[in-house]
């Protein structure tokens, strides 16, 4: 049973990261970014979520401090 369940759950944990990918690399597309930036996206989607919320968050505090 133990022999069956890691690699389903290896493969499992392996389409969640796949399709986090996908999904950033459409969110990308979506903000107009080229298709190279749309790629690296894709490939570092932990890195392009940091800078979304760095460039989606700074005018939003500054509104707020205003």
């Amino acid at each position: 049973m133990l022999p069956v369940v890691v690699p389903v759950l290896g493969l499992a944990a392996a389409l969640v990261v796949l399709l986090l990918a996908v999904l950033t690399g459409l969110g990308e597309h979506r903000r107009g970014a080229r298709a190279s930036t749309v790629f690296v996206a894709a490939l570092l989607f932990p890195l392009a979520w940091l800078v979304w919320y760095v460039r989606d968050e700074l005018p939003v505090r500054r509104r707020r401090a205003a």
